[in-house]
Protein backbone atom coordinates (compact mmCIF):
# COMPACT_ATOMS: atom_id res chain seq x y z
CA UNK A 1 0.00 0.00 0.00
CA UNK A 2 0.78 3.47 -0.52
CA UNK A 3 0.66 5.53 2.61
CA UNK A 4 1.40 8.63 0.37
CA UNK A 5 -2.45 8.30 -0.68
CA UNK A 6 -3.80 6.03 1.94
CA UNK A 7 -4.87 8.72 4.33
CA UNK A 8 -7.13 11.56 2.53
CA UNK A 9 -7.53 12.88 -0.79
CA UNK A 10 -5.38 16.36 -1.09
CA UNK A 11 -2.56 15.15 1.44
CA UNK A 12 0.73 16.96 1.37
CA UNK A 13 2.09 15.20 4.27
CA UNK A 14 1.82 12.71 7.10
CA UNK A 15 3.26 11.69 10.61
CA UNK A 16 2.33 8.67 12.39
CA UNK A 17 3.59 8.37 15.61
CA UNK A 18 3.66 6.62 19.10
CA UNK A 19 1.67 7.78 22.20
CA UNK A 20 5.58 8.94 23.47
CA UNK A 21 5.86 10.92 20.47
CA UNK A 22 8.65 8.84 18.67
CA UNK A 23 7.85 9.14 14.72
CA UNK A 24 7.28 5.45 13.00
CA UNK A 25 6.56 7.02 9.61
CA UNK A 26 6.30 10.42 7.88
CA UNK A 27 5.96 11.18 4.33
CA UNK A 28 5.33 14.47 1.96
CA UNK A 29 6.10 18.03 2.98
CA UNK A 30 6.43 16.02 7.25
CA UNK A 31 8.81 13.72 5.97
CA UNK A 32 11.27 13.19 8.55
CA UNK A 33 9.86 16.24 10.41
CA UNK A 34 10.47 15.37 14.32
CA UNK A 35 9.84 18.92 15.12
CA UNK A 36 6.31 19.22 14.10
CA UNK A 37 5.95 15.96 15.83
CA UNK A 38 7.27 17.79 18.92
CA UNK A 39 5.21 20.60 18.31
CA UNK A 40 1.94 18.66 18.36
CA UNK A 41 2.69 16.20 21.05
CA UNK A 42 3.12 19.43 23.49
CA UNK A 43 -0.20 20.42 22.25
CA UNK A 44 -1.18 17.35 22.75
CA UNK A 45 -0.19 17.18 26.46
CA UNK A 46 -2.03 20.69 26.68
CA UNK A 47 -5.28 19.39 25.61
CA UNK A 48 -5.39 17.06 28.60
CA UNK A 49 -4.83 19.21 31.33
CA UNK A 50 -8.08 20.94 30.05
CA UNK A 51 -10.75 20.52 32.81
CA UNK A 52 -12.66 17.96 32.13
CA UNK A 53 -16.35 19.88 33.08
CA UNK A 54 -15.14 22.31 30.34
CA UNK A 55 -14.59 19.47 27.76
CA UNK A 56 -14.36 15.66 28.74
CA UNK A 57 -11.19 13.61 27.18
CA UNK A 58 -13.79 11.41 25.62
CA UNK A 59 -14.92 13.71 23.25
CA UNK A 60 -12.44 14.71 21.42
CA UNK A 61 -11.87 12.77 18.53
CA UNK A 62 -9.71 14.71 16.09
CA UNK A 63 -8.25 18.12 16.29
CA UNK A 64 -7.66 20.68 13.57
CA UNK A 65 -5.31 23.36 13.33
CA UNK A 66 -6.42 25.68 10.47
CA UNK A 67 -3.98 27.82 8.42
CA UNK A 68 -5.12 30.01 4.73
CA UNK A 69 -3.51 27.50 2.73
CA UNK A 70 -3.44 24.11 4.44
CA UNK A 71 -4.97 22.57 7.60
CA UNK A 72 -3.45 19.85 9.94
CA UNK A 73 -6.16 16.60 11.07
CA UNK A 74 -4.84 15.10 14.02
CA UNK A 75 -6.67 11.88 15.92
CA UNK A 76 -5.27 8.63 17.51
CA UNK A 77 -6.20 5.45 16.82
CA UNK A 78 -4.74 2.27 17.86
CA UNK A 79 -2.51 3.60 20.42
CA UNK A 80 -0.77 5.43 17.32
CA UNK A 81 -1.30 8.96 16.89
CA UNK A 82 -1.78 9.77 13.02
CA UNK A 83 -1.09 14.10 11.66
CA UNK A 84 -1.66 14.79 8.17
CA UNK A 85 -1.21 17.85 6.72
CA UNK A 86 -3.92 18.41 4.06
CA UNK A 87 -4.06 21.27 1.42
CA UNK A 88 -7.12 23.40 0.63
CA UNK A 89 -6.17 24.32 -2.94
CA UNK A 90 -7.49 21.86 -5.62
CA UNK A 91 -6.24 23.02 -8.68
CA UNK A 92 -5.06 26.40 -7.73
CA UNK A 93 -8.42 27.22 -6.00
CA UNK A 94 -8.56 27.29 -2.60
CA UNK A 95 -11.31 26.12 -0.40
CA UNK A 96 -12.60 26.84 2.82
CA UNK A 97 -13.07 24.21 5.69
CA UNK A 98 -15.65 23.56 9.22
CA UNK A 99 -16.10 21.43 11.60
CA UNK A 100 -19.53 19.71 11.32
CA UNK A 101 -19.38 17.47 14.45
CA UNK A 102 -19.34 18.97 17.44
CA UNK A 103 -16.77 16.56 18.83
CA UNK A 104 -13.93 18.40 16.36
CA UNK A 105 -11.88 20.82 18.44
CA UNK A 106 -11.13 23.35 15.74
CA UNK A 107 -8.09 26.11 16.21
CA UNK A 108 -7.69 29.28 14.10
CA UNK A 109 -5.06 31.46 13.16
CA UNK A 110 -5.26 33.90 11.34
CA UNK A 111 -3.05 35.93 13.13
CA UNK A 112 0.06 35.05 11.54
CA UNK A 113 0.21 32.26 9.04
CA UNK A 114 3.96 31.66 9.30
CA UNK A 115 3.56 30.20 12.81
CA UNK A 116 5.27 26.89 13.87
CA UNK A 117 4.01 24.07 12.09
CA UNK A 118 2.92 26.53 8.40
Amino acid sequence: MDREKLIVPNQIGYLILKEDGAVLESGGELKNDEHSADVIMGLLNLTESIDESFMPNSSCERITIDYEQHYYSICMSNRRIYIVKISKSQNGVTTTTTSSSSSNSVYNDASDSGAVLA
